[in-house]
């Protein structure tokens, strides 16, 4: 059976935020429209080093399974077909084994060795290949200080600063975390606010501070207070921790793998002259958060 040509977009897709999406809608209209292959490229990892990640690996490819195209093929980081000329990689790969017919990109979109592979450079190559090239202009998002495009970078500078808000935005949804609970020293129990500490892979993206969210299992989804930072009332060296406190739950949580999403910044993280000064200032912090779900 001849094999079917293919619509592809390409890229590390990391967070898989707005603007991938967008990307990705256009593969499957185009798909749908010319009776084509969706097929998304992404890079196992950004190719160039970034200070965190938004997804971890499973993450990614789970949301990406979720978005409904025809076939997900994953790039190595580092490998050798991503050491291929712009030329090798084309024509090898693109055209002899997926059977490019479209390549969907953004407006920065650039492949190959050493990048070459630029947007000047596909115009050229794609006009000779036969093949369509459909650049999408940057998704800007409305915000308070005006539009931005919505970009990995731009939601990792948001984190940075604690800006769950900006950074919900530009992703489509809230940030969120996952990983095993672990039971530590029972600083929070001994305070009355029991929490839920996960372990969490470090090269996901971690803002520091304390924020209104949500603790998911399963199906089981609460109001919660999270804590991430170093703790430093209590000179526990520099190791990131998230503790999450539950409102009105009674009972342990369970061992099991357990999501974080963050929704809105508290206050940034501080330390505390005593214990008794952190417990007074959780106690304000849930009061804060639960106004915020009594408000929403």
């Amino acid at each position: 059976m001849k094999q079917k040509q293919s619509v592809i977009t390409i890229g590390s897709f990391d967070g898989l935020h707005l603007g991938h999406k967008l990307l990705i809608k256009t593969v499957l209209q185009s798909a749908k429209k010319n009776d084509l292959k969706s097929i998304v490229i992404v890079l196992e990892k950004p190719f160039r080093a970034v200070k965190g990640l938004l997804s971890l690996y499973d993450e990614k490819i789970e949301k990406l399974k979720r978005c409904g195209v025809d076939a997900i093929a994953v790039l190595k980081v580092p490998s050798k077909i991503l050491s291929l000329s712009p030329d090798e990689f084309f024509d090898e790969f693109l055209v002899k084994k997926l059977k490019i017919r479209e390549l969907v990109c953004g407006q920065d979109f650039a492949f190959g060795k050493n990048r070459e592979g630029n947007i000047a450079w596909l115009k050229e190559k794609t006009k000779k290949s036969n093949v369509s090239l459909k650049i999408i202009k940057p998704l800007k998002i409305g915000g308070i200080a005006g539009s931005f495009a919505a970009s990995s970078s731009r939601i990792r500078e948001a984190l940075s600063k604690g800006d769950v808000k900006t950074a919900a935005k530009l992703l489509g949804r809230p940030y969120s975390f996952s990983g095993m609970p672990f039971n530590e020293r029972g600083i929070g129990s001994n305070l009355g606010f029991p929490t839920v500490n996960l372990k969490v892979s470090k090269d996901k993206i971690l803002p520091a501070g304390v924020f209104a969210s949500v603790i998911v299992k399963g199906h089981e989804v609460y109001p919660a207070v999270t804590n991430i930072g170093s703790r430093p009332t209590f000179k526990l060296g520099n190791n990131i921790i998230p503790e999450t406190h539950i409102l009105n739950f009674k009972g342990k949580w369970g061992n099991s793998k357990t999501k974080i999403r963050l929704l809105k910044k508290l206050r940034p993280e501080k330390k505390f002259k005593s214990p008794k000064a952190l417990k007074e200032q959780i106690t304000k912090d849930v009061r804060k958060a639960k106004k915020f779900f009594k408000d929403k």
